[in-house]
């Protein structure tokens, strides 16, 4: 199950990449030192000189896919020249971290969402709201300039992002294939955009 060009990376990073494919491909309860330990061909022992503990590799990964979607809302807007563009934009960076960490923090949002742990739920909860924010924005923008349908709700919008990106992992991860979660990201985008563009 080892990654494409996994070799060329450190252990750390393949350490996380292999941890991240564990939890979408066989879940949180498989999500072991063993197991990832296993499919690497290293000791459990090896693991732990770069992680602390397991939840410190499941903070990295979060905390990864939290800083890319972040800093990609934020040069979106900066680069983008039309509303249509600054959202395609921040669209394609988030479906490119989403593949590069095999869609686990998705599926991490569902599995934490019933945990205890606050830690993770509060750097979850605080990422879909700064987010949802940023997108928000954007699309007010839009609203004022005309592009995008004035009765919509830019927070509701902005929520639909992230569950359509959220239902295309679930999808992904309960018909077992392989591959890219989302094989064609233009066609994506633009059923997104059907739905909220002024035509």
């Amino acid at each position: 199950m080892v990654t494409d060009n996994i070799e060329k990376l450190s252990t750390k990073e393949k350490i996380i990449k292999v941890g991240a494919e564990i939890i979408v491909k066989e879940g949180l309860r498989k999500f072991t030192a063993k197991n990832i330990a296993d499919k690497l061909g290293i000791t459990d022992a090896a693991i732990f000189k770069h992680f602390k503990s397991m939840d410190d590799i499941i903070l990295e990964i979060i905390q990864r896919y939290v800083s890319r979607c972040s800093q990609s809302a934020i040069e979106a807007v900066e680069r983008g020249k039309t509303i249509k563009e600054k959202l395609e934009l921040l669209l394609k960076a988030h479906i490119d971290v989403l593949e590069e960490t095999r869609g686990a923090v998705p599926v991490l949002c569902f599995e934490l969402s019933r945990s205890e742990d606050a830690k993770f739920k509060t750097i979850l909860n605080n990422f879909v709201e700064n987010y949802t924010q940023e997108i928000s924005k954007i699309i007010k923008d839009g609203q004022v300039e005309g592009s995008i349908k004035k009765e919509l709700i830019p927070e509701d919008v902005a929520m639909f992002f992230i569950g359509s990106i959220q239902a295309k992992v679930f999808a992904y991860v309960i018909s077992g294939r392989e591959g890219k979660i989302i094989e064609d990201p233009d066609q994506f985008i633009e059923m997104i955009f059907y739905g909220i563009m002024n035509r």
